[in-house]
């Protein structure tokens, strides 16, 4: 009763038109809430002994006779010589599209308006498919190598005994020699005649004594050598005198009696 009181007031057609309307977003929902498998991304190089493939070329994925990847395209990838043709298209799985892709069957690849003779089997990820026209042999798709770092040289490491300035390498430290083996106090420093520590070879030993500051040893030993001579001399001198007088005393004529 209550439904004929409403069709009094409301035309015909809107009354018809409320049902199909339901329905309708019914389905809407229902669309835009559902899970489809993921595609199965088809990708590879595409040689052509006619010539070079150009990029932004169409490319399409059947399945039998249904068309189950659109959005496909050509592209260039590597530089100079190295240079290739590829293409990347996505085929849907059968929960979107019916007749499209179940794990296993075959994918027939259309670029441009040429299908290629290779097919691939459909599996959700991507699948690898390289193409050949003509007597072309299959295309290599270039890797990327990552060139590697340079390892840094680690800095030289400060020697005991020097502080090494900026940009400076520091020096090693002294050695300090000491009484060769055999020697009484082997092993021990030899002291310098100053103190401190010297070089237990003669003559790094003479040769800072010999250094500045003080009277030069070479200088004492002429002076010893002269006083040597000197009092040699006098010595003889005085010999000779002695020698001389006894003689004139010898010479003397024999007291008389």
């Amino acid at each position: 009763m209550l439904f004929m009181t409403f069709t009094r007031f409301v035309p015909w057609r809107v009354a018809m038109a409320l049902p199909a309307a339901s329905l309708a977003a019914a389905a809407l929902f229902s669309t835009a809430h559902a899970q489809f498998d993921p595609p199965s991304t088809v990708f590879g190089s595409i040689a052509d002994s006619g010539g070079v493939v150009p990029a932004g070329v169409t490319v399409e994925a059947y399945i039998g006779d249904t068309l189950c990847g659109t959005k496909g395209r050509t592209e260039f990838t590597g530089d100079g010589a190295a240079r290739v043709t590829v293409y990347v298209v996505d085929v849907v799985s059968e929960s979107q599209i019916a007749g499209c892709g179940t794990v296993g069957r075959e994918v027939r690849v259309k670029i441009g308006d040429r299908f290629a003779t290779q097919t691939a089997k459909w599996n959700p990820g991507p699948v690898q498919l390289d193409v050949t026209f003509g007597s072309a042999s299959p295309a290599v798709i270039p890797t990327f190598t990552p060139a590697p770092t340079r390892t840094p040289v680690p800095e030289s490491t400060p020697q005991p005994g020097s502080t090494p300035q900026p940009g400076q390498t520091a020096s090693p430290a002294a050695t300090v020699e000491t009484i060769p083996a055999g020697s009484p106090g082997a092993g021990s420093p030899v002291a310098s005649p100053r103190g401190g520590i010297t070089s237990a070879t003669p003559g790094a030993q003479n040769a800072s004594s010999g250094g500045g500051g003080g009277f030069p040893i070479w200088g004492v030993v002429v002076l010893i050598l002269g006083g040597i001579a000197a009092v040699g001399g006098g010595v003889g001198y005085a010999m000779s005198r002695s020698s001389r007088a006894g003689a004139d005393d010898d010479d003397l004529d024999p007291p008389l009696d």
